[in-house]
């Protein structure tokens, strides 16, 4: 069994001179169960502006993390409850983020190979000198500040690449579709309310938003002589149409950031009663953005001018709407959609433009 240093061996130097100034409250945790170490630990970098938190055990450190936020965390290898190793994986699924240095008697160059690889933003081996104790945590601070500042910008270089992806996908259906101009965004803006109202989460949002804009994509695939055809079409050429929710789901699932939205271009036409297409989903097996899509899709297209017939008024839309609920439309989703003033969906609609 290996033997763990006494607290005098630990430090082989005390700092000298003045304390720094504040570090503006950067909140530090430390996890080892020696009493004298987080004594002499906290006594140190709270001389040095910083707010240190101590605790004996992975378990108290873990309760800490998932209710309280942390700055930076110094995790002792041998504890009395689990490895420093399992509570660096732990630590690491409650805030991803936190830069975590390892601190040991007992090293060798594979554990500290082992602690970099599997997460720790550092790793530290006792005796060492106090001095460098906080010019250890600016350094990691640093590190994952210019760490952070890279992540962001690239999050932002990747968002706008995604917006390119959109415009383009948007402007090829516009081309090819002219004939309900402004469609896509008003749905789209119909169904954020609709979706804001029933309590969808940001995540599923981002998702229901991307699938209403690119709904009708699949229509890219669509011959031009049943896509611009005038009139009616004809049972063969209907078949053909009904192939669009299929074809845009075959353009999106395949793209990383539009897979969430690939089920509601590839469900929008289901019905509650199980008689739409392309799978004849029924009730809640539609996914909800689809459900809720399906209202203010057919919403849009009563109260929106068309070559072969004016717009329907808003009470006439209501009540046709309201006939289909249980049959064509999620019951839940209507009594949503009900409860929005008339007032309410014109402004959306004049804000749009179109």
């Amino acid at each position: 069994m290996i033997q763990r240093s006494s607290a005098a061996q630990i430090y082989t130097q005390t700092p000298h001179g003045n304390s720094m100034e504040a570090r503006g409250h950067i909140r530090t945790l430390l996890v080892d169960d020696d009493e004298l170490i987080q004594d002499v630990f906290s006594t140190l970098l709270r001389d040095e502006g910083y707010d240190v938190f101590t605790v004996s055990s992975a378990q108290a450190a873990l309760e800490l993390l998932a209710s309280d936020r942390f700055d930076i965390m110094f995790v002792d290898i041998f504890l009395p409850d689990m490895s420093g190793f399992d509570l660096l994986h732990r630590a690491r699924s409650l805030s991803s983020e936190i830069p975590i240095i390892m601190i040991t008697a007992h090293a060798d160059v594979e554990m500290a190979r082992r602690a970099l690889s599997e997460g720790a933003s550092d790793f530290v081996t006792k005796p060492c000198n106090l001095s460098d104790l906080p010019i250890i945590v600016e350094r990691n601070l640093a590190r994952h500040a210019l760490l952070r500042s890279y992540n962001d910008r690239h999050r932002f270089e990747l968002q706008t690449s995604y917006e390119s992806v959109l415009d383009a996908l948007l402007s090829a259906l516009n081309t090819r579709n002219t004939e309900m101009e402004g469609h896509s965004e008003r749905v789209t803006a119909y169904t954020m309310l609709l979706a804001d109202l029933m309590g969808v989460s940001d995540e599923d949002m981002y998702h229901i938003e991307r699938g209403a804009l690119l709904h009708d994509i699949g229509k890219i695939g669509v011959p031009d002589r049943i896509l611009l055809k005038p009139g009616p079409l004809n049972q063969e050429e209907w078949e053909e149409m009904r192939k669009h929710p299929l074809i845009g789901y075959r353009m999106c699932a395949n793209i990383e950031f539009l897979k969430g939205a690939s089920q509601i271009i590839l469900h929008h036409h289901e019905r509650w009663d199980g008689s739409g297409y392309p799978q004849g989903l029924a009730g809640e097996d539609i996914p909800l953005g689809a459900r809720i899509f399906a209202v203010v899709d057919a919403y849009d297209s009563m109260t929106t001018d068309r070559p072969y017939r004016s717009a329907m008024p808003y009470l006439n839309a209501r009540n046709e709407i309201l006939r289909y609920s249980g049959t064509q439309f999620d019951p839940e989703v209507v009594r949503v959609f009900l409860s929005v003033t008339p007032n309410r969906w014109q402004e959306i609609k004049e804000t749009i433009g179109k």
